[in-house]
């Protein structure tokens, strides 16, 4: 599903791409540099959950140059639609989805942790191929986040927020 048809344009303003910068960026298990944060629209709709991925990686991870080629397709938002960006509120901070990417998938296409929460509150995932936008429990968020513990054996899975990509060059 793409917001708005027509070719995909090359790069993000300057300004935007300025803002992009100070977003810290996710390192996946197979080195991709994702950047997940929030992103303003020039029509005014805001996406919390978008990573900004440049078009090689993307192509490297899925196979394909543009999300909407992708078997069974991906949200995709166009660079020149994009306003501003900002952290996203449902983000896991960058040095934890990092350490779970670097101990790799739980099993074949998932992973599998437990978040250990300020006032020793846990909340398990069992989350798909990305692990940079969970839903948080009631009363808590980023910057609640104490320490991964990584699981082997799969528990229940929660469910993820809607996520977009917004796939940068030509």
């Amino acid at each position: 599903m793409v917001l708005e048809q027509g070719p995909m344009a090359a790069e993000l303003s300057p300004g935007v791409r300025y803002q992009l910068d100070k977003i810290e960026p996710s390192v996946e298990m197979y080195g991709t540099r994702l950047y997940p944060c929030s992103a303003q629209l020039h029509d005014g709709r805001m996406l919390e959950c978008v990573y900004f991925v440049d078009i090689a990686s993307f192509k490297r991870f899925w196979g394909w140059e543009r999300p909407e080629e992708v078997p069974g397709g991906k949200l995709s938002i166009s660079p020149d639609q994009v306003a501003s960006v900002q952290e996203s509120r449902l983000r896991l901070p960058a040095r934890f989805a990092n350490q779970i990417y670097r101990a790799g998938e739980s099993g074949m296409g998932y992973f599998n942790f437990c978040l250990v929460f300020s006032w020793w509150y846990r909340r398990d995932y069992v989350v798909g191929s990305f692990v940079d936008f969970l839903e948080y429990p009631f009363w808590f968020g980023p910057a609640d986040v104490r320490r991964v513990i990584l699981y082997r054996n799969k528990r229940e899975a929660r469910r993820t927020p809607e996520t977009w990509w917004c796939v940068l060059g030509k």
